[in-house]
Formats: C-alpha cells, sequence, structure tokens
C-alpha cells in the first residue's frame, strides 16, 4: 500500500508561506510580495534570490491555476510551468513601467462645490476657480527658451529609455527603465523656459462653467471633459470631477425627490380644519386643505413642488407635516374656553395614539 502514496517532491504552499486551504486573493498577495522581495533585478548581488525567485513563480503558476491546483492536491503534480517567469512579473508589475515619449494626457482632477437647495430644483449655471497645470504660454509646452533648440539625450540616445543586462545561472535579464536625463522625452534642453523653468507646464487658476442639472442630489458628481491639468509635452488635458455637497435649508428637508416642510397650526386648527397658505421651496406660497380632526405628525401633499426626476420630466412632491402647536400664555377668555372644552371632551384615550415621529417615519416609509 505504501508504495502508491506519492509524496509531492515540493511543497508549493510552503514557499509562498500560506495554508492548504488559502483563497486565491491571498495566494495572489503572497506572490506579489515574495516575487517583489526576491526579483533578480533587486537582488542582484544575493546568489540566493533568483533561486528563491523561481521556486515562488513556479508555486504560484500552480497554485494561481484551479485545475492544475486540484492536481497537485491530489497528485502532487501541477503538470509544469506555463510561461517565462519574466512574463509573469511583467504581468503583475507593469512590465518595464516606461514612459511614452510622445504627449500624455493630464491628470484628472477632483474638486468640491456647495450648492443651495433651490440650485437642485432650477438648475443653472455657474462658477468654479480651479487651480491646475496650464501649457506655459511662453514655450508652448516643450520647455525650452523660445529661440533656442533641444538636443538628442547623450544618454538614450534619443530612445527615452534606458536599459541594463545582468547574466545570471538563470539566464539574461533585461531590465528597461525610464531615461533619468532626459526623463522619457528622448531630448534635454539647452536653454530652459524662464517662466516655467524647463517644465512645459506653469500653475494657474482658471475659471471654468458648470451646468448644474435640475434634480441633482448631494453626492453625486460633475464631470466636465477636458477642464483637468494640461498634459506632457502639449498632451490633452485631463477631466474635472466636481463633487456636489448641498447645504442645509431652514425650512426644506430632501427625501428622494420629495421635499418634507413641517407646518405649525393651532389645535383650534387640527380640530377644525382650514384652508391655509404653505411656503414653497420656490418663494411661493400654495393652498392647503387641513383635514378636520387632523392629529399631530398627520401629512398633507401638494403634487408637484418637490425636486425635478434628473434627466428625466416631472417633479416630486411637496410633503407638508402638521405640528399642532399649543399655547403657553392664554388669556382669560382663552382660558375660560379651554376649561370649558376639557369640561365637554375629557382627557384623550392614552393607548389609541402614536407620538407624531412614529407616524412621519411610517408615511415616509409607505410613501
Amino acid at each position: 500500500m505504501a508504495d502508491n502514496l506519492r509524496v509531492p517532491p515540493k511543497d508549493y504552499y510552503a514557499a509562498l508561506g500560506v495554508p492548504r486551504d488559502a483563497s486565491e486573493e491571498r495566494i495572489r498577495s503572497a506572490y506579489r510580495k515574495l516575487a517583489r522581495q526576491y526579483h533578480p533585478d533587486v537582488n542582484a548581488e544575493s546568489a540566493d534570490a533568483a533561486a528563491r525567485f523561481r521556486e515562488v513563480t513556479e508555486a504560484y503558476e500552480v497554485l494561481s491555476d484551479a485545475q492544475r491546483r486540484q492536481r497537485y492536491d491530489m497528485f502532487g503534480s501541477g503538470d509544469g510551468v506555463g510561461f517565462g517567469i519574466d512574463d509573469l512579473f511583467n504581468t503583475f508589475f507593469g512590465g518595464d513601467r516606461r514612459r511614452e515619449r510622445g504627449p500624455t494626457r493630464g491628470a484628472d482632477l477632483r474638486m468640491q462645490l456647495e450648492i443651495d437647495l433651490i440650485d437642485t430644483v432650477r438648475g443653472g449655471d455657474k462658477e468654479i476657480l480651479v487651480p491646475r497645470l496650464e501649457t506655459c504660454e511662453r514655450c508652448g509646452g516643450n520647455g525650452a527658451e523660445p529661440g533656442t533648440a533641444t538636443s538628442t539625450c547623450a544618454t538614450c540616445g534619443g530612445r527615452g529609455e534606458v536599459r541594463q543586462v545582468q547574466q545570471s545561472v538563470f539566464g539574461r535579464f533585461v531590465n528597461v527603465s525610464t531615461c533619468p536625463k532626459c526623463g522619457g522625452s528622448g531630448s534635454t534642453i539647452d536653454k530652459p523656459c524662464t517662466q516655467c523653468r524647463g517644465e512645459g507646464r506653469e500653475r494657474k487658476q482658471q475659471t471654468v462653467a458648470l451646468s448644474i442639472p435640475p434634480g441633482i442630489d448631494d453626492g453625486q458628481q460633475l464631470r466636465v471633459a477636458g477642464q483637468g491639468e494640461a498634459g506632457t509635452r502639449s498632451g490633452p488635458h485631463g477631466d474635472l470631477y466636481v463633487l456636489i455637497r448641498v447645504r442645509e435649508h431652514r425650512r426644506f428637508r430632501r427625501e428622494g425627490d420629495d421635499l418634507v416642510h413641517v407646518l405649525r397650526i393651532s389645535p383650534a386648527q387640527a380640530a377644525l380644519g382650514e384652508e391655509v397658505a404653505v411656503p414653497t421651496i420656490e418663494d411661493e406660497t400654495a393652498k392647503v386643505r387641513i383635514p378636520a380632526g387632523s392629529q399631530p405628525g398627520s401629512m398633507v401633499r401638494i403634487r408637484g413642488k418637490g425636486v425635478p426626476h434628473l434627466g428625466s420630466s416631472g417633479r416630486g412632491d411637496q410633503l407638508v407635516y402638521l405640528d399642532v402647536v399649543v399655547p403657553k400664555d392664554l388669556s382669560k377668555e382663552e382660558r375660560r374656553m379651554y376649561e370649558r372644552l376639557r369640561e365637554l371632551g375629557g382627557a384623550p384615550d392614552q393607548e389609541g395614539e402614536r407620538g407624531m415621529f412614529d407616524r412621519i417615519k411610517e408615511a415616509l416609509a409607505n410613501d
């Protein structure tokens, strides 16, 4: 029986330092850490680094493939290595990460803009002051003083990159990196621009116009194409992303596309009912009918007086919640009337009513 048992010649899990039930993400994370640690380009003076790097790479190639990992767990074999170490390293760490010699796109910018609640209803145009890198007007972005020339970089010969070849027992390793002299442009400046000091860009503040769409909400973003930073070597601008923040309103609160307003009424208005004028977000008034017998927290709906639906037609509603205000100071006549009402009506049922906030919460949940 013992002859039928196979012991794996290599313990791939131990090589990566993970348990046998490790997830794919944990295996991947362990390999990334070890590959960076033992890559021969990083440890050129260590004789053991290349061997250790090959070991962890082989382990990862087997354990990262579901079928090969299953065969390894069952039979102790992953059926060999599928591709080269350098290819795998490039897949994980972006290859030589060289910089492009031509124009490159500028960085995106992110800013924040505070608006009022009425702006979410009406929409409209706003302006925002954006500090950003702009193409230098004096040199046109090439970094050279006008009238002067640029020269081919002597370090990289105009390629924008430098190569270092290292020979080891496992073969030849070629490390390609951005030229430290020209920064990847392939040319050097004989006389830097006096305005941008050879950078090709200068920091300025630019006023950017924004179009606020009706219905936009707090926390949403606007994208303004081409209003980010200028690219290098006359490359295109990036984009500007503006995060919208809405200031709190004294009278209204937004719930979805509805606007919530609390209307203070007297006990007499609540008991008898009455038609009253209610303020709206657009500094107008709307007539609403308070039903007789209204309880604190009851809601009256005004159709179409809320926030416009973003990107479509129609508007939400205004939800008017009734807050019955009990007077504190009574005249002699008012006191006699309330005493008479107490004699006629008695005390209310203590078990039959809920609090105002419970009714508001329920109404919002069922809206």
